[in-house]
């Protein structure tokens, strides 16, 4: 089947086949004679498996250490690897919940000394009349688009 297909079946688009074959995630595919890539079941499944993972918030590098153990054919040690990489990726949530409540709280005292204040005339040289000085430290956020 052409890329086109390949990708169509998986959901993806052209792009994230190609990307996935020069980062080493799906073999480089035969090429027939008038150079359009050529792919097999095997190419099929392995994409399947590929996306599947990375919808699970995968990472590429997580998936790489996946392949081998999976391979097409060994379904009990791949999926207990990908129970084990979803247990680390259950802890990682926990901490991003911890790290945006933390964040949300100080969100909610700037907002109480917001509104504790009428505003003034002109801002004050401390600008703690706009932005009010919070007491904790800044709380790291990486803000991401969704997909």
């Amino acid at each position: 089947m052409r890329i086109s297909e390949l990708a169509g079946a998986a959901g993806v688009p052209t792009s994230t086949v190609r990307y996935y074959e020069r980062v080493g995630l799906m073999a480089l595919p035969e090429r027939t004679t008038s150079g359009y890539r050529d792919y097999g079941d095997e190419a099929a499944a392995r994409l399947l498996f590929i996306t599947r993972a990375r919808h699970l918030g995968l990472s590429c590098d997580q998936i790489s250490t996946l392949i081998p153990i999976w391979a097409g054919t060994n379904c009990g040690a791949a999926q207990e690897r990908v129970g084990q990489l979803i247990d680390v990726k259950q802890a990682e949530i926990a901490v991003r919940i911890a790290e945006l409540e933390q964040f949300s709280a100080q969100l909610d005292a700037v907002r109480t000394a917001l509104d504790a204040e009428s505003p003034a005339q002109a801002c004050r040289s401390d600008l703690g009349c706009c932005v009010p000085a919070s007491d904790a430290g800044p709380v790291a956020i990486e803000l991401t688009g969704r997909r």
